[in-house]
């Protein structure tokens, strides 16, 4: 403070506000009017609380210094989701051959576990401290040659024993990108890291091939025969495969149930999972999922809460991308189609939106976003003991159902329906009109009928009018639905008795 004269002269006051994760019952607001009371909100859980599930969340990217996980971490386990991948980063932890930096990534694995998290890392990418053993990039060959791969073995090794905490892994990410990885490359990279990893975690859960869409049948189809051959189907616990259609349903009949069916064909004990899916809060022209013009915040949390719902419904894993805004170097390969008003303060960097928290380019967080609590949302919902189960339903004979899709669920134990729908003609929009059905449903107990909207996480009363009893089930006459997820189940699943 300055004095002159009689007048005092303020310095201004920066305040390291930091901000805050909203509980209240209207955290997400928008123009969505189903024409039903309104009578409570999902009240959010944390990782600890809810414990591991079919859910798990996107923390990867770090070993590039695309994000800064001690901006973001507090953010994390009121999110409710346990499992957590994170990409190991070699060329991070190995900078010059045997000289090894270990701190980075041990706060991460570290503080995950205290706060009730279950890390899964993944081992890729390669070291170009070694010949062949590739680059620390997406896109990157996989290491090749004897002393590249020796130097691999030692990597890989290095890491297990110093992390026998951790349980859950993967092997190298989307492999499938270039020509230059092959099956056999592919097949052998990650039967030599499962191996590794079983010989000092025998307990290890460990994903295979972990591909991007290019050429993804035919791929896993060429490296399942060659797993088989070689007799290490057993290594592993889930296949993972990533998926990003501008509209979210589309990829199952595309190219997903294809894929399924070659999975079972050779492997039919692996579980399957989308281990990376997210829609941007902002178009960005890089890539087909980011260049929509419908890309918003809104769009962004039906998207992402329409893949969540949906890979559930079909019995998979299912992995959000990503807690955080990366903050991308590489400006030749992600910025070629990005107008210049968008490259802001640093055109060395570039922001992807994709992020559940929205954060600059000097990797701070700024806000939260509020596909952050419809992600919440499902992760309160969708817990452990909620399994994709059948409960017979139809549209009424003559009720409209343009672009419906359906997707049912039981709570283990008391075997409470719920009954998830929603507009799949096309992709989200920046609109909520509603429409309306009415739904049949057999061999399903409703006491007290709720109609939830997972993106905001409102709970509605269903009003008698709109329910008629049948012989052996409920219609649900008049019923709103729109091209974002819904659910009906019963009142007691989600509301406790005070």
């Amino acid at each position: 403070m300055k004095v002159i004269g009689m007048i005092m002269v303020l310095a201004p006051l920066v305040l390291a506000a930091k901000p805050v994760i909203d509980d209240a019952h209207d955290r997400v607001q928008t123009t969505l009017d189903p024409m039903m009371d309104r009578i409570g909100t999902l009240v959010p859980r944390s990782a600890r609380e809810i414990g591991p599930s079919r859910l798990a969340l996107g923390c990867e990217m770090l070993p590039r210094d695309y994000g800064d996980f001690e901006n973001f971490k507090e953010y994390m386990p009121p999110l409710g989701i346990a499992r957590v991948r994170l990409h190991a980063g070699w060329a991070k932890l190995e900078p010059e051959p045997g000289k090894w930096d270990f701190a980075w990534l041990d706060r991460q694995v570290n503080w995950l576990i205290e706060n009730g998290m279950e890390p899964l890392l993944e081992t890729s990418y390669g070291n170009p401290a070694y010949p062949g053993a590739g680059g620390a990039s997406l896109s990157d060959g996989m290491p090749q040659g004897e002393e590249a791969l020796a130097a691999w073995d030692r990597y890989v090794e290095k890491l297990v024993t110093r992390y026998p905490q951790v349980k859950n892994w993967a092997c190298w990410n989307e492999p499938n990108n270039i020509d230059a990885n092959t099956p056999e490359i592919v097949v052998d990279n990650n039967i030599r890291t499962a191996r590794i990893i079983k010989k000092h975690i025998p307990d290890a859960k460990i994903g295979m091939l972990t591909l991007g869409t290019r050429n993804m049948n035919p791929f896993t189809e060429a490296c399942l025969k060659l797993f088989k051959e070689k007799d290490a189907i057993g290594l592993f616990t889930w296949i993972i495969y990533h998926d990003y259609c501008p509209n979210p349903d589309d990829c199952y009949s595309l190219r997903v149930d294809e894929w399924v069916k070659i999975v079972r064909k050779y492997a039919p004990g692996l579980k399957i999972w989308n281990g990376e899916s997210g829609a941007t809060s902002d178009p960005h022209f890089s890539a087909g999922i980011s260049s929509m013009k419908w890309n918003s915040e809104l769009t962004q949390a039906k998207w992402d809460a329409r893949r969540l719902v949906a890979d559930l419904g079909h019995g998979f894993d299912s992995l959000v991308f990503t807690m955080y805004d990366p903050c991308y170097d590489y400006p030749e390969r992600y910025c070629r189609h990005i107008p210049p008003y968008w490259v802001r303060t640093r055109p060395d960097r570039f922001m992807k939106r994709m992020g559940l928290v929205k954060c600059n380019d000097k990797l701070e967080v700024t806000k939260v976003k509020p596909a952050y609590y419809t992600v919440q949302n499902i992760a309160t919902l969708f817990d452990a003991t909620i399994v994709p189960k059948k409960v017979y339903k139809r549209i009424a004979p003559g009720a409209p159902a343009d672009g419906l899709v359906f997707y049912t669920f039981r709570q283990e134990g008391t075997g409470i329906p719920l009954v998830a729908f929603w507009d799949a003609s096309k992709p989200p929009v920046n609109d909520n009109e509603v429409r309306r059905t009415s739904l049949e449903v057999y061999k399903a107990e409703f006491k007290e009928p709720v109609w939830i909207d997972l993106v905001t996480g409102a709970i509605y009363r269903i009003p008698e009018r709109m329910v008629i009893n049948l012989k052996k089930g409920k219609m649900f006459e008049d019923v709103p639905y729109y091209d974002a997820p819904a659910v009906i189940t019963d009142k007691s699943l989600v509301m406790k008795e005070k």
